[in-house]
């Protein structure tokens, strides 16, 4: 599974480091204004971390 996920990294390696890096500012802001607040951009930004480094390793499997 982490090789199939590594493939789909390596064409789509330009959207992640961004899509990571403003979900987890945007989860940090949201959490910080409201208690009650959505985990979702958290969520996203755990994916997007995890496909990330499954890119990373791939090779090494």
């Amino acid at each position: 599974m982490m090789q199939s996920i590594g493939i789909f990294y390596y064409w789509t390696w330009f959207i992640w480091p961004f899509v990571f890096v403003f979900s987890s500012i945007y989860a940090i802001i949201t959490l910080g204004k409201d208690d009650t607040a959505s985990i979702k951009p958290a969520i996203v930004a755990s994916i997007s971390l995890l496909i990330i480094l499954a890119g990373i390793t791939a090779p090494n499997f």
